[in-house]
């Protein structure tokens, strides 16, 4: 029955999706499993659960609203925040459902979810509640008291773990209905969890948040049983499978078990990628992971001696760093690729340690003419829950660590970076750490690359790609990019303490746009600075393309402008921009709002009429002038199409002939030495406002906002930058 007939109560599971668009894994097995469970123990007759994943939906707000509408009525809508770094674009996407549906219920869990509760369900916040921890059985109960009548009574869910895994139903991936047609379009990996859970305490894993320190699996038929039934589903040979366990295999008899199953029942897809410990690893595991078509992570994490035991990677770490050493023996034996991830920075490091850790990998993949195992070199980053975050006091106190974004993840721009934004010990900063890593593993990287040893199939493309990524990630390029981040936030730290402001409407839906990407990231690094303020400026900045008025080479610069880059123009000539940074600051001070009257007096191409008309709506009026004459007008017109409420006319702008006031705002892209005294006029009588650039002709000019108040113009200065110059009366050049 098609969702639109289907009137039985839905329950509506979203992930948000990723903003990183090439690495995605297609399955969703923890929304998969929350969905099928819901369904066993509700009754496919009461309740109807539809996923959707945002990384396929892949269009504006206004086509994903009309997509949730289609799928009601809805009974509950459970929200993932699963990772950190999707923090504020849940916020805002939270946001965007409780506006559209103010009383249905919003639920959130994941791993941030669980590690920090409070940040996702607050007074004024758009969540109901959080579930920490698993689920399956918490979000069960919740909809079975919404179907009974009731409603949410606690904020703050204790969802607990699934101590038997096989009380589980099997993977509902009927489920992804909707996206399987499309799963290759952009999922180069199949995702499914055979176990849950780890028993150690690395200090820098957040898995303790959600599941605990205890090791769950499938039973090992039952695990087998899930890979035929997804053999069924889908050809395996066409999919790289993600066996996103946090720890595969840690029980030596059930690890055996499930692989000589897929061996001899050949459920081979193109590779199996899977994150495990080497410490349990014997000449059989290695043969058999090999046969099964395994590639394995290992969490090496460093060569130290002191630092493994800093970072709780066991209590023998001399034993610890030979089970990796007999693995990469063992592995050339067999052919199994792996892969070993280090850490570098983490709380308590220097650069003795850095050393060691270096000496010992470098023995690791280059004592030998080959190597099947390639590196991952991460530098330390602070996620919540883990034991670091949870005890950063401790760590500053011992070591010296400095954490210099401590809440990175309310921050709207550059989390990446910020989340790695520390100093690890009195002898060793972050600029120390940032050197070392960039100056010294490249040459190792290199030599990896040359050594090693694939599979002798279509897949090793996959571990070349892997290996040689690492290498352009290191490149003195980026190490400079970083340092100069580091600079400038030590510079301006910002300000990550409280709820976070959060939009009403979501980003980062059209995440295979590469255009969308690149605003959606101007749009942020403004946010963060605090420049945009105004919702209605911030939606017509993400909704508006500035590629499309401006052509992409124009648009690339305008996004990456400073104050002092200019467009390439003659002088006296219409600019076609100003910097991103210089026009977002304008906007906001002059303030469009909703049915203003509203004029870019300089509309050589639509860009800002088009930001305007966005920000007044349909209530509004925007006049565009095109300076020149019919030919210019028409050629503005076609630029913005049918767009309303948009009045397009050519002529001379500065000298007000044909406009008629007054206007709630006047834009002016460009810089003058005084407004001319027609377009006082013009503004609204009080509180008219005109933005523009006024100062000297070859120097950077100050931004202003001038407002009307009877015959005075009151001026407050916004910034200074570059900008062109206007041609004709009231401009500094004499007309042409």
């Amino acid at each position: 029955m098609s969702t639109a007939t289907d009137r039985r109560p839905c329950v509506l599971l979203i992930s948000p999706g990723i903003l990183k668009w090439t690495d995605m894994d297609f399955g969703l097995p923890h929304l998969v499993s929350i969905g099928g469970y819901l369904l066993q123990r509700l009754g496919e007759r009461s309740v109807r659960v539809e996923i959707l994943d945002l990384n396929y939906e892949g269009t504006d707000h206004q086509h994903l609203q009309r997509t949730l509408d289609g799928l009601g009525p809805l009974v509950c809508i459970g929200l993932s925040c699963y990772s950190s770094f999707d923090y504020m674009r849940v916020l805002t996407l939270g946001r965007f459902l409780k506006r559209l549906y103010p009383d249905v219920p919003l639920v959130t869990g994941g791993y941030h979810a669980s590690a920090l509760p409070g940040d996702v369900v607050f007074e004024g916040g758009p969540f109901d509640a959080v579930i920490r921890g698993e689920g399956e059985r918490s979000m069960a109960e919740l909809v079975e008291t919404l179907l009974g009548g009731g409603r949410v009574e606690q904020p703050f869910v204790d969802g607990g773990v699934v101590e038997d895994l096989d009380t589980l139903p099997p993977y509902r991936w009927d489920l992804l209905d909707r996206y399987w047609p499309r799963a290759h379009d952009i999922g180069r990996k199949f995702q499914i969890y055979l176990s849950r859970g780890c028993p150690y305490r690395c200090t820098f894993c957040m898995e303790r948040a959600k599941s605990g320190y205890q090791w769950r699996a499938y039973s090992a038929e039952r695990a087998l049983d899930e890979l035929r039934r997804l053999s069924r589903r889908t050809d395996l040979s066409r999919w790289v499978v993600n066996l996103a366990d946090p720890l595969f295999g840690l029980k030596r008899s059930w690890r055996r078990t499930v692989l000589e199953g897929i061996v001899r029942e050949g459920l081979l897809p193109r590779q199996y990628w899977t994150l495990t410990r080497s410490d349990d690893l014997g000449d059989e595991d290695v043969q058999l992971l090999a046969a099964a078509r395994f590639s394995i992570g290992i969490g090496l994490e460093s060569g130290s001696p002191r630092m493994l035991e800093i970072m709780q990677k066991g209590n023998k770490p001399d034993a610890y760093l030979a089970a990796a050493e007999r693995l990469a023996t063992l592995s050339r034996k067999h052919g199994l690729n792996w892969a070993a991830n280090i850490i570098v920075g983490h709380p308590g490091e220097d650069e003795v340690s850095m050393r060691e850790t270096l000496a010992f990998v470098q023995r690791l993949f280059t004592s030998a003419g080959e190597t099947c195992g390639w590196l991952s070199i991460d530098p330390f980053r602070l996620y919540p829950g883990a034991h670091v975050h949870e005890a950063m006091q401790d760590y500053s106190a011992r070591f010296g660590t400095v954490f210099h974004h401590p809440a990175w993840w309310k921050s709207w721009y550059d989390g990446p970076f910020r989340a790695e934004h520390v100093d690890p010990s009195r002898a060793l900063d972050f600029e120390g750490r940032v050197r070392f890593m960039y100056d010294h593993y490249p040459p190792l990287v290199a030599q990896i690359l040359e050594r090693f040893r694939g599979q002798g199939r279509d897949v090793d493309r996959v571990f070349r790609r892997s290996i040689d990524e690492q290498a352009r990630q290191m490149s003195p390029a980026t190490r400079d990019a970083i340092l100069a981040r580091a600079r400038r936030a030590e510079r301006s730290p910002p300000a990550e303490s409280g709820p976070a402001t959060v939009l009403r409407f979501p980003v980062g839906l059209h995440v295979r746009d590469p255009w969308v990407r690149r605003r959606e990231e101007a749009v942020r690094r403004l946010l963060e600075a605090g420049v945009l303020r105004s919702e209605l400026l911030i939606e017509a900045f993400l909704a508006t393309p500035p590629e499309r008025y401006l052509g992409e080479a124009e648009a690339d610069a305008m996004l990456r402008a400073d104050g002092r880059t200019l467009p390439r123009v003659e002088e006296g000539e219409p600019p076609p921009w100003v910097p991103f940074h210089a026009l977002a600051l304008g906007l906001e001070a002059l303030a469009p709002c909703t049915g203003d009257r509203v004029a870019d007096l300089l509309a050589s191409n639509g860009y800002v009429a088009a930001l305007l008309a966005h920000a007044v709506g349909d209530a509004g009026d925007v006049v565009a002038v095109a300076p020149g004459g019919k030919i210019e007008a028409l050629r503005l017109r076609a630029s913005l199409g049918d767009r309303q409420p948009i009045t397009v006319q050519g002529g001379r702008p500065l000298v007000a002939v044909g406009l008629e006031g007054p206007f709630d705002g006047l834009w002016i892209g460009a810089a003058l030495p005084r407004l001319p005294r027609p377009l006082r006029a013009l503004l609204r009588d009080p509180d008219g406002r005109a933005v523009t650039f006024l100062g000297p002709r070859f120097r950077a000019q100050d931004l202003v906002c001038l407002t009307r108040r009877g015959d005075d113009l009151r001026e407050r200065v916004l910034g200074r930058a570059r900008a062109a110059v206007v041609a004709g009366p009231g401009g500094w050049l004499a007309a042409r």
